[in-house]
């Protein structure tokens, strides 16, 4: 999950990778029973993935990113985590989504991680910064022919008549396309965002949750202790 430039991971940066390993397969355990549970918990997440992969269960790489407005109102959707890059948490979108536009206005930005199994949550406080185009071009490169078609067909937040006008659009660019890749579009690119803030909340049965943040300085990361 880390870059070249995250070799060495700060302490909050070390439990978020070691909290997203746990909610793949759910919190291995050392003892056999907790091992079974959880190799079974990962073994269906991989074939929900492979079989309905729209599926929001059991993907711990879905996270909601909040952007601000340009009239200062909230905005938020799910995005797909692409991992630590360039020292921040990756994702990839339309520059000219709503987003986009959003974050091209004001880089501020948070997301947040909502696990079922084990109960955890994790938000991330700070500022957006585009990826390279190379990296844009790469990950593009990587997704399906069919997500590639739907993405030149209609661009993000465009509005549309019909969902027939979609499926046309989409033969369109097929017959434009037979037989030969489908380039990066201009606008498609990805976002790092770097942490200002991390809070971990890790839910009891007895109702005692653990709290904490780990807020950036100039001295480092600073770690405080909250309330549930």
């Amino acid at each position: 999950m880390l870059d070249d430039n995250n070799t060495v991971a700060p302490a909050p940066i070390k439990k978020f990778l070691a909290w997203y390993s746990e909610a793949q397969t759910g919190k291995r355990g050392k003892s056999s029973r907790s091992y079974l549970i959880s190799s079974g918990f990962g073994l269906l997440r991989k074939t929900l993935s492979v079989t309905l992969p729209w599926l929001n269960l059991f993907r711990p790489d879905i996270a909601t990113l909040a952007t601000v407005t340009p009239d200062g109102k909230p905005s938020a959707r799910s995005i797909l985590f692409k991992g630590l890059v360039d020292g921040g948490f990756s994702f990839y979108t339309d520059y000219e989504s709503d987003k986009g536009k959003e974050l091209a206005l004001n880089p501020s930005a948070v997301m947040l991680f909502c696990w079922s199994v084990p109960p955890r949550q994790v938000r991330i406080d700070g500022k957006v910064q585009k990826l390279s185009r190379e990296a844009a071009k790469l990950y593009w490169e990587s997704r399906t022919r069919a997500n590639q078609v739907a993405f030149v067909a209609v661009r993000q937040s465009s509005i549309l008549s019909s969902r027939e006008e979609f499926i046309e659009k989409a033969r369109q660019v097929e017959q434009i396309y037979r037989g030969k890749p489908i380039p990066c579009p201009d606008s498609w690119g990805g976002y790092s965002l770097v942490p200002e803030m991390i809070e971990f909340w890790e839910g009891r049965v007895d109702w005692l949750h653990d709290r904490e943040k780990y807020i950036l300085n100039n001295e480092g990361w600073a770690r405080i202790k909250l309330g549930p």
